[in-house]
Parts: C-alpha cells; structure tokens; sequence
C-alpha cells in the first residue's frame, strides 16, 4: 500500500492537487492512466522513508511529477548495476541539505563542507541501498549499487536514454518554514534500464 500521487505536469512546489490517500488494488488501473509503475513507485516511497529512518526526519511523499528533472542545486546520484542498470538520484536545495545532514550528524550545520557532503552523500547512499533490497524479487533487480556521487550547482539536467524506465517523486520536510517553500521538497528520482540478453 502506498500513498495516492497524481502525477503533474509541472515541476514546482505541491499543491492541492496532491493527496495522500492510501492506494488499494483497485486503484491500480488509476496509476496505470498516470503511466506510474506501482513497483517502482512503492519501491521510491519506503527506500526513501526507510532510508531516512537514522535521520529521524519522515517527509511524506506528496507528488510524483510527470517530467523527471533535476529541479534542485543539489543532488546524490547512486550508481546501479545487474541485469538492470541505471541510478538513484536524491535532489534537493542548499538548505535543506544543510536541514538532513544536520539531522543525521545530531547538530545544526549552517555551511556545506567535508563533513556535510560526507553526511548527504551517505544520506543518498541508504537511500539508493534500502530502494535496491525493496526492487529484489522484482523485473527490476539489480546486484550493487556504487559510491555515492555529490552534484552541487543549478546548472546541469538530467537526460535519459530511451527505453529507460523512470520514476520521480517529491517528499516535503514539514520541519522547515512555510515561507521558504521551496526548501521544504526533496525529489528522489530513480532510472532504470534492463539489460537485453543476448542469444548465445
């Protein structure tokens, strides 16, 4: 079971077009018109909470938006390998970057340096780990996942090749303040491509 997301075609703050009704089986054929796969997106939704459980922070997932961007300066990217390939990537803005790893380091960070890049890039790296054990099982599995990258800056994007299967999905940090909106989402964004097998 995994919260309700109605996809949107934009790529900004939430809005009350979102819910965060429970999704029953019946409702599969929902996400289907919205072109979201379930695995993948259940998979997002728990390896993002679960890999968030040492920060003590519970962001809920409040959107899923159509076009897979990278619309924040900072982002952790996660390399994945196996019969699928692709990556896992966890966005957000300066701040709260600064807001999470301070949340897993126990003290208020108020610049980015070593010890909060290490801190994020770890952040990212559970993240992409606890998404990879919940795709086992799954026409989505993979075998490793890769050391964690840290991206900071607003001038790059994201491209995927095609054939690759995405999902992306923004969660809102209720600790920060209401007026500093965009601040308070993280986006995680995972891509996918199976390999093809080759007859031998």
């Amino acid at each position: 079971m995994v919260p309700s997301l109605r996809a949107r075609d934009d790529i900004g703050c939430c809005d009350d077009d979102f819910t965060r009704e429970t999704v029953a089986d019946s409702d599969t054929d929902k996400l289907e018109l919205l072109q979201l796969d379930l695995i993948l997106l259940e998979a997002v939704i728990r390896g993002t909470a679960e890999g968030l459980s040492m920060t003590g922070l519970q962001p809920p997932p409040v959107g899923a938006p159509r076009w897979c961007t990278a619309s924040r300066p900072s982002s952790v990217m996660v390399g994945m390998v196996g019969e699928t390939n692709g990556t896992c990537a966890t966005s957000m803005s300066e701040r709260a970057l600064l807001h999470v790893a301070g949340a897993l380091l126990g003290e208020r960070c108020a610049t980015v340096d070593h010890e909060v890049i290490d801190a994020i890039g770890e952040i990212g790296n559970m993240v992409a780990g606890r998404v990879k054990e919940l795709l086992t099982g799954t026409s989505f599995e993979m075998e490793n996942i890769s050391v964690p990258s840290v991206i900071m800056g607003a001038s790059y994007s994201l491209h995927f090749a095609r054939g690759m299967h995405a999902m992306s999905v923004d969660f809102e940090l209720a600790d920060l303040p209401v007026c500093d909106a965009k601040d308070r989402f993280i986006t995680v964004t995972l891509s996918l491509l199976r390999r093809v097998s080759v007859a031998a």
